[in-house]
């Protein structure tokens, strides 16, 4: 397994996410660009995606 490992410490405030394929530090601008449609969804890998998507659900639901 191979990652690409950048220092993102001048790009806060920052999310973690933990998903299937480990743990990802993400700048909260970079969602948020995804979510303004300024960058493609496709930026965030498929584990990332799902366990967004999977957190959201839970505070949805009843």
């Amino acid at each position: 397994m191979t990652s690409e490992i950048h220092d993102i410490a001048d790009q806060r405030p920052h999310l973690m996410v933990v998903a299937s394929d480990g743990a990802h530090v993400i700048p909260r601008a970079l969602i948020q660009s995804v979510i303004d449609g300024k960058q493609p969804s496709t930026i965030l890998t498929e584990p990332v995606v799902q366990r967004i998507i999977e957190e959201w659900q839970q505070k949805v639901s009843p």
